[in-house]
């Protein structure tokens, strides 16, 4: 114990009196050490998504994929209201089920109007996912409708506190809802929505599209709720999903066998702690991005650990003396080497230590920054503490047993006699430096090709005039709904709006909605799917869509009047309008659309039949540009737009050039007379659009900022190597400027030294960053070429921060006095 603190009391003496040294190993290690967590942190988030339910192991989410000739397949993370409920009833590894239905309700407390969200599930939800109870009974919280769990954050808001069992939830539209339980807030790291109340699926929310929620019940070619199954333990989900198909023919009427050229529907289990992360689902690309940010923050971290042993071998060779000394005075090896590792160590303890303040202080930062959200509970994990304590004893160690290893190796005579020894190797130094730097111009080079590609599919031609068009939504709700067509009439008669229409979706909401078509007479060989777009009749105009044959939807036109969805149409092949049928008996296609159904012009598709689903006859009346209703990640879809009334959620407001500040104040009064218990929602397209890039963008965010400390803490290293080598070849440069060197010389003699890792670090980084940046554009529909330029770029600019770093000190040495470098020892 007394070796060990006088080991640390001449520890500390060095490290004080080398100021430089210290600063430089700490800052960099503590900066590395910083970021490196904070990526780990939020990567360890990410993929640890609902692992805190019991039976997560047992809990699968069945999604359904559609495989469609000429297309890749699609895969829903939703499916039809009867699969669950029929599987249940046919499986018997299926011990239960629970679907989930989201949707938006309008809360009245004190006169004032809340929108908040709800999800409609079956009785069985806290069998499968047993969140905690503050009140209530998990067995019969959700048995009956017309009751509600509420998140304790929305008890606290409506009823200030938790104790509210049997109070009523009212809702605008004056449906009541009795509370039956509170639980504790989710988790952040759960797929569920965290503030959304919970009711009984068969709970009447409104009228609901005239009963359509209930008629779901026997629909099985639709796509809009979520089904969950816990099945027994042992059960091989494999096993399982093999028996689908047999199980799909039987059960599902619409069901198509592959093998042939029609669309085949598959279902997939997907189990509940890979959903948020599932590379073949809605959520592909984030586990590549996760990915990605770990290879960083390898990066950022190894590039600090690499410049710590690197300082830390350079400065031990210039301490041959001290161990001559020691060695001379009788200290043993054993001794010696304790010195050094405890030198190391302590180091690596001091880094940790201001990496971890750092890490809390700047954490909220990185958060707020990237809209995640996070428990700061992690950053005291116990797995985090120990397996950074375990890092740092490793580095500290590894950094001061090598060079103690070969300094403590000759005898005092032999280092007296020879002065110096090279404890790290000029070549092994060198390699350090080309890895730090590789790695370094490898993520400024990608920094930058993911903002140019951002960039890009953010300027695509989306098939409408986005500029200028503000999104008004909630019309769906049921006192809403009997208002659209006055309140769009009154909004036409404020100064500074153009055109108005609604529509199910906005494009970038996310939705995909698909059905079959084909022409009469090709049914057996030429259903395709398209993308089905439900509209109101001014919808398009309002969008400003480049017409190029034919006309669009008219209020006027005789042909494009609704149907009665309660009629019978006998006449047009159809017995009644179906839940899942348009009210209209027009179309308008897009481009890809008509060239799908093998017309050769647009003007050729005017005026021709297409049917809908399997006997729903449609007029093509207008051809349309295509539409890029999400990210360019997606490749264009087909397209149809088809008039429905019943269900329209979305105003699309065009503002005139005129439109100002008292235009939509003047919309917002608007609302306010017209809706007075909805909250007003409203966003313009552009930045609806915009939003639809914030992964990209966070990606860039992400890599700009690391790539920054990854330089940073590479030009750090790289000063404490110039300042070591600069002060090793002190008597050298003497020399050199006695025999008629000048000062620019001897700078661009250190210069160069440095200047030839870097390019040799280019020539690795390139290539790297070629094959790596190629595969991730693979994962655009639309993309840039590479251009070499950025690389090119990125290297020069490389070369020039290595030459800065380096050229102070070597204008200091070359400008010293000959006289005094050659008294230098």
């Amino acid at each position: 114990m007394k070796m060990l603190g006088n080991f640390l009391r001449v520890a500390v003496r060095i490290l004080v009196r080398d100021r430089l040294y210290t600063l430089l190993n700490v800052a960099g290690l503590a900066i590395g050490i910083a970021a490196a967590s904070m990526l780990g942190l939020y990567v360890w988030h990410e993929t640890h998504y609902d692992g805190f339910f019991s039976k997560a192991g047992q809990i699968y989410r069945v999604d359904k994929t559609e495989f469609v000739p000429g297309r890749m397949p699609i895969t829903y993370d939703s499916t039809a209201k009867p699969l669950g409920p029929a599987l249940k009833q046919d499986f018997p590894e299926v011990e239960a089920m629970v679907r989930i239905d989201s949707d938006s309700v309008v809360v009245s407390r004190d006169g004032n109007a809340f929108r908040e969200r709800i999800q409609v599930v079956d009785g069985d939800f806290f069998r499968l996912f047993d969140l905690p109870f503050i009140a209530g009974d998990p067995g019969t919280a959700l048995a009956a409708p017309g009751t509600v769990v509420l998140p304790e954050s929305l008890a606290r808001k409506y009823f200030n506190g938790v104790d509210i069992l049997g109070r009523t939830l009212t809702l605008t539209n004056g449906i009541s809802l009795t509370v039956s339980g509170v639980i504790r807030d989710l988790p952040t790291n759960t797929h569920l929505r965290r503030d959304a109340m919970l009711t009984n699926i068969g709970t009447r929310l409104g009228d609901n599209f005239d009963g359509w929620f209930t008629r779901m019940d026997t629909v099985w070619n639709t796509n809009f709720i979520r089904t969950y199954i816990l099945v027994k333990p042992g059960t091989d989900p494999a096993a399982l999903t093999a028996r689908f198909p047999a199980f799909l023919a039987a059960r599902d009427p619409n069901y198509l066998s592959t093998g042939t050229n029609k669309p085949a529907k598959a279902l997939v289990l997907t189990g509940l702690t890979h959903i948020h992360t599932d590379p073949t689902g809605v959520s592909a690309n984030l586990l590549g991005v996760l990915h990605g940010l770990l290879a960083v923050a390898a990066v950022v971290l190894g590039i600090a650990v690499v410049n710590f042993v690197n300082l830390s071998t350079a400065r031990s060779s210039l301490r041959v003396r001290e161990v001559a000394v020691r060695k001379a005075l009788g200290a043993p090896r054993g001794m010696l080497i304790g010195q050094f590792i405890v030198e190391s160590v302590l180091l690596t303890l001091v880094a940790a230590v201001l990496g971890y303040v750092l890490l809390e202080v700047l954490m909220p930062t990185f958060v707020s920054a990237l809209g995640i959200r996070f428990d700061r509970g992690y950053l005291y994990s116990p797995w985090l503490l120990v397996a950074e304590l375990a890092g740092v004893l490793a580095v500290g160690g590894l950094a001061g047993l090598y060079p103690a290893l070969v300094l403590s190796r000759p005898t005092a005579s032999v280092l007296l006699r020879g002065g110096t020894v090279a404890s790290g190797g000029s070549a092994v130094r060198t390699l350090l430096v080309v890895a730090q730097f590789s790695a370094a111009i490898l993520l400024a080079i990608s920094t930058v090709v993911i903002f140019q590609q951002t960039r890009y599919v953010s300027s695509q031609q989306l098939g409408f005039n986005a500029e200028g068009v503000l999104l008004m939504r909630e019309l769906h709700q049921p006192e809403a709904r009997a208002h659209i067509e006055s309140f769009r009439q009154a909004l036409l008669r404020i100064p500074g709006v153009g055109q108005a229409g609604a529509s199910f979706h906005a494009p970038s909401d996310g939705s995909d909605s698909t059905d079959n078509y084909h022409v009469p007479g090709t049914v057996d060989d030429g259903t395709i799917v398209f993308r089905s777009e439900f509209i109101g009749h001014d919808y398009l105009q309002a969008m400003g869509v480049r017409l190029l044959a034919g006309r669009l939807f008219d209020r006027a036109a005789t042909a494009d009047a609704l149907r009665d969805p309660k009629a019978a149409a006998p006449a047009e092949g159809i017995n009644n309008v179906r839940p899942t049928d348009p009210l209209g008996r027009t179309v308008v296609l897009s481009w890809r659309a008509v060239q799908r159904l093998g017309f050769h012009t647009a003007e050729e598709a005017v005026g021709r039949q297409v049917i809908y689903d399997v006997d729903y006859p449609l007029t093509i009346i207008g051809v349309v540009d295509d539409w890029q209703f999400n990210s360019a990640r997606t490749e264009l879809q087909p397209t149809a737009f088809l008039l429905d009334e019943r269900g329209l959620d979305v105003m699309a407001v065009r503002l005139t050039p005129a439109a100002g500040a008292a235009t939509l104040a003047a919309i917002d009064q608007l609302w306010k007379d017209t809706f007075p218990t909805i909250p007003e929602n409203r966003q313009f397209l552009d930045d609806h659009i915009r939003d639809a890039y914030t992964g990209e963008t966070r990606q860039g965010t992400l890599l700009a900022g690391f790539t920054g400390l990854a330089i940073l803490i590479a030009c750090l290293g790289l000063f404490g190597l110039a300042a070591f080598t600069a002060q090793r070849r002190t008597k050298e440069i003497g020399l050199r400027k006695v025999l008629g060197a000048g000062v620019t010389d001897i700078v661009r003699l250190l210069v160069w030294q440095f200047s030839k890792p870097v390019m040799v670090a280019n020539l690795i980084a390139w290539p790297l960053a070629w094959l790596g940046l190629s595969r991730w554009l693979q994962g655009y529909a639309y993309r840039i070429a590479l251009n070499p330029l950025v690389f090119a770029v990125a290297g020069l600019a490389a070369l020039v921060i290595a030459w800065v770093t380096v050229a102070g000190h070597a204008a200091r040495v070359a400008a010293a006095k000959p006289v005094d470098a050659l008294r230098y020892e």
